[in-house]
């Protein structure tokens, strides 16, 4: 079979008006693009990732939230932190949004802590929700952690699963197989292809593992592909070889909104109060602080449902506006209503 196969399928993929049902051609990739990736994943894959190692839905939810815009290595020690403080849904329902938001400092991006804490509580109360769009009405969970949760856990037995796609499974997907980047195809048509390349010797599971693994070690932004499973039939390499992509700039943290509103969030959780002295003392080490920042850090937060009460109201005193665009923020509880009341709060604040 010639290298230029499996472009000449891409091309028919991406002809505007098929002469047949994408399913049609997608049959056709099973057992193609995918031919070296059973062995690959057998010997190389990361076996080693604890969140592999389980199907409990809880602990998968986690370590997926973890997982968004945080590197593997930075999630490792902190997976296992808040899984031993909250081995389940119910625990982390029990536990004020406080205690959960300190657990998570350091990871970034608190509001995935607290859409975590909701899902949380819906869990403790109605138990889990069937299939793929009962999970995505759950906060925080979209089409990817959705599917993420029907393939690595127990929440997808008896519910047929698509693979998770993510941006790393789309570029594996979009290159191996279709021989373009990503956004020159549709979703769906990632979806097809990715749903039609899985061999038959990996269930679903174990198969969205092995391209996740493809997609770090190997099909990165600026490709390495020396030793990709995928190599050999890879239709972006029939189509010329694959030229390494300009290095993303990463916004410095160091000034951002980002580090104000962390360091505004530190304070708050540390002493619940954000006095004057207080606030000037913890914002003393950020630079490019002004107050037009301030205040816009602490509107974003208290509408984010992040700042305790006491500290909502100790900002609003100093004469700091808490309002953006017009809206008002509304303070957040550091104590748990009673579990019956629980599930229709959670509701609303989704």
């Amino acid at each position: 079979m010639s290298d230029d196969f499996g472009a000449s399928v891409a091309n028919r993929l991406l002809t505007a008006v098929p002469r047949a049902p994408l399913s049609a051609h997608c049959a056709t990739l099973r057992g193609m693009w995918t031919d070296g990736l059973p062995r690959w994943f057998g010997e190389h894959g990361r076996h080693h990732l604890p969140w592999r190692l389980t199907t409990d839905p809880w602990a998968v939810l986690v370590s997926e939230v973890m997982l968004q815009q945080t590197s593997v290595s930075r999630v490792l020690p902190r997976w296992h932190g808040f899984l031993q403080r909250w081995p389940t849904a119910a625990a982390c329902a029990d536990a004020s949004l406080d205690e959960v938001l300190r657990e998570w400092s350091g990871l970034g991006y608190p509001r995935r802590a607290r859409a975590l804490w909701l899902t949380a509580g819906i869990v403790a109360t109605a138990g889990w929700p069937d299939g793929e769009a009962g999970l995505r009405a759950l906060p925080g969970v979209g089409s990817y952690t959705a599917r993420a949760l029907l393939a690595f856990s127990d929440a997808g037995i008896a519910a047929p699963s698509r693979p998770p796609r993510d941006v790393n499974l789309g570029r594996v997907a979009a290159r191996a197989a279709l021989g373009v980047e990503p956004h020159q195809v549709t979703p769906a048509a990632l979806d097809s292809v990715l749903a039609s390349g899985r061999p038959r010797a990996l269930p679903m599971r174990q198969y969205s593992y092995a391209l996740f693994d493809v997609g770090a070690l190997h099909c990165r932004a600026a490709p390495r592909c020396d030793g990709c499973p995928l190599w050999r039939r890879c239709a972006f390499r029939a189509a010329g070889a694959p030229v390494a992509a300009a290095p993303r700039c990463q916004p410095s943290y160091r000034g951002s909104l980002r580090q104000l509103r962390g360091t505004i969030l530190a304070a708050a959780l540390d002493g619940g109060s954000l006095e004057p002295e207080q606030l000037a003392a913890a914002l003393a080490g950020v630079p490019g602080v002004s107050r037009e920042r301030v205040d816009e850090a602490l509107a974003g937060l208290a509408n984010d449902g992040l700042l305790p009460g006491a500290a909502g109201r100790g900002a609003a005193a100093t004469g700091r506006t808490l309002r953006r665009d017009g809206v008002a923020p509304t303070a957040t509880p550091t104590t748990r209503p009673a579990r019956g009341s629980l599930r229709a709060r959670r509701s609303a604040e989704r």
